[in-house]
């Protein structure tokens, strides 16, 4: 999306999502002046689910720079929420020189540590099991109470996710 010229902004999602969390954003003024691309990390979304290779960082990483790669992005700027590991990953394996920034929303970048563990609260842990579930609805209904505990003030209407954005997660999903 945007100006095919335009500088790049490269966006990843967060944990349990998947492109369309940057709708706003790719439909935003920001087309008028940067190309905007969004993907679905893998075992998210539309990418493929491999059974194994998550644990290991080198894959995620390799993902990334073969996404920058083929489509040609010079010096993009990765535009990470959350998943603040996955664009930490990049750099440790393929470095910043390619790089023209890296913005980072809302991320946690020390799993494992006491310092993540710090601001990790137990609603968190509580339903943190239920964001790996393998069936669509399933997931889609555990990650509602997830997104609620990013509000101070709850939205009005039925929920924080507008109804369409779910269809189009559960849509998504069984693609």
């Amino acid at each position: 999306m945007g100006i095919p010229e335009g500088r790049p902004i490269l966006f990843l999602h967060g944990f349990s999502q998947c492109w369309l969390q940057w709708s706003r954003q790719l439909n935003s003024d920001l087309a008028g002046d940067f190309r905007l691309v969004a993907l679905d990390l893998r075992g998210h979304g539309q990418s493929d689910k491999p059974r194994d290779g998550y644990a290991d960082s080198r894959l995620w990483a390799d993902d990334i720079n073969s996404a920058i790669r083929t489509l040609g992005l010079q010096r993009p700027i990765l535009y990470s929420w959350s998943y603040g590991l996955v664009p930490l990953d990049y750099i440790r394996h393929h470095g910043d020189d390619s790089l023209g920034g890296l913005h980072l929303v809302s991320a946690l970048t020390k799993l494992g540590s006491e310092d993540a563990m710090s601001v990790i609260t137990p609603e968190t842990l509580g339903v943190a099991p239920g964001l790996f579930a393998t069936d669509a609805e399933e997931s889609v209904r555990n990650l509602e109470p997830f997104i609620r505990m990013f509000f101070a003030q709850q939205p009005s209407g039925r929920g924080p996710v507008p109804h369409a954005r779910v269809q189009r997660l559960r849509s998504a999903w069984r693609s």
